[in-house]
């Protein structure tokens, strides 16, 4: 076996210099996942407007995404077994783009749900890829880190989303907007295409091994995971975190606009300002994480997005200078400040041999609360008229993950690795 001890300056050198492309490439390749995830949310608005849609299908095309997403996690995990990062990542990519080019053209509400989640499946298999490409290239000891930037893309994306798209809706229309997703996308995946190497032993060197990575035939089962409760401890924490960014990013910009008679053009100044926040707070949650509690850090990220909810409720039922506006957007992203503490935790919950399964496992909760808020919201407004009341039960939820959460982590229990 060759580590990197074992390995001349030069090659150490190259290593190197390969780690920081495939992160790039990695971090490029999530950020058009989010992009096309909640590009429906940025210009929202402007497509209900276009073709005729109400609240409710409004929130149902954006959260409808997050369906076959979760269906595309199962599915994807699966095949990441026998298949390559790269591989799964041109097909991701490759399929996700040609989904976008063909919503530039749709004329109804159906054809865009249609493509909403066809485009959600092959999203999945590009964060599949990525997670494996990055495990692949990093050690143990550093990919927490890269999992905090690889979220942290994430957010980047949405804030491009409303910085970048709305202006670019405004002077052309959403299609346009929808044309250079879908173009890189595309170009994405040329470069996967080009690039993408499975690790440093495709650099010369086929018996290279990261010295913590265990070589073992005799892996645990997979249904030992829901045996414990830390599956279900990320997993809630995971929802409680994009409950919160589904419900803001879809419904914030067009309550402000239908309540507070915010002009269309500030939205993308909102928008931006949300996105950053959730940036700002995953990498001061992820330094927290590593100084202290993660537990704890998970509970007091579930209060803050209460808190969170609350505020922008009641932005719903009183009018507020537009100064303030700016303020509430730019604290937003307290709700997911445990981001990199979550998936940290379960890294250290589980065997190196269980880890990515389990987190890929805990992601589903959290694909199906991206689905339920958005959508959720989008009828309450419907039926009851007014955004207070889809505000109030986005607080309600909130409140519900804090209880769950507190109930599962009240009681410290040692972590799988270290009963095994």
């Amino acid at each position: 076996m060759t580590t990197m001890d074992d390995l001349t300056g030069p090659q150490r050198a190259s290593v190197v210099k390969w780690q920081r492309g495939m992160l790039l490439l990695g971090l490029l390749c999530e950020m058009f996942l989010a992009a096309d995830w909640y590009a429906v949310a940025a210009a929202l608005p402007f497509i209900s407007a276009d073709l005729g849609l109400d609240s409710a299908q409004a929130g149902m095309a954006q959260g409808s995404f997050a369906l076959t997403y979760g269906l595309g996690m199962v599915v994807w995990s699966a095949l990441s077994r026998g298949w390559s990062a790269r591989k799964m990542l041109m097909v991701g990519l490759f399929g996700t783009g040609i989904g976008m080019v063909l919503q530039v053209f749709v004329q109804s509400y159906e054809q865009l749900l249609i493509l909403r989640l066809a485009i959600g499946f092959f999203d999945a298999g590009v964060f599949i890829g990525v997670m494996k490409l990055l495990l692949a290239w990093y050690p143990p000891s550093r990919r927490g880190l890269i999992v905090g930037l690889i979220l942290a893309a994430y957010s980047l994306a949405i804030t491009l989303d409303f910085s970048v798209g709305i202006p670019l809706t405004l002077a052309f229309g959403w299609r346009v907007f929808f044309a250079a997703l879908a173009a890189g996308t595309i170009i994405a995946g040329l470069l996967v295409l080009i690039a993408a190497r499975p690790g440093p032993a495709a650099l010369g060197m086929p018996d290279f091994r990261w010295p913590e990575q265990p070589v073992t035939a005799d892996d645990s089962s997979l249904m030992s995971i829901f045996r414990t409760r830390w599956v279900y401890i990320g997993g809630f924490a995971i929802a409680a975190c994009t409950f919160a960014i589904a419900g803001t990013t879809t419904w914030v910009v067009p309550a402000f606009i239908t309540v507070q008679g915010m002009p269309e053009s500030s939205a993308a100044l909102i928008g931006t300002l949300m996105g950053l926040s959730q940036v700002v707070f995953l990498v001061l949650g992820g330094r927290m994480a590593d100084k202290g509690d993660k537990l704890k850090l998970i509970r007091l990220s579930t209060c803050l997005a209460i808190a969170v909810a609350v505020m922008f409720w009641y932005a719903t039922i009183q009018p507020l200078p537009f100064a303030v506006l700016i303020l509430m957007a730019a604290l937003s992203g307290m709700a997911v400040l445990c981001g990199g503490a979550i998936f940290s935790l379960m890294s250290e919950a589980y065997p190196a041999r269980l880890g990515p399964a389990a987190i890929g496992y805990a992601e589903v909760f959290g694909i199906l609360s991206a689905f339920l808020a958005p959508a959720a919201m989008g009828y309450i407004i419907r039926g009851m008229g007014d955004f207070s009341s889809a505000f109030f039960f986005f607080a309600l939820g909130e409140s519900a993950f804090l209880v769950i959460l507190t109930a599962l982590t009240l009681r410290q229990v040692a972590p799988l690795r270290a009963a095994t």
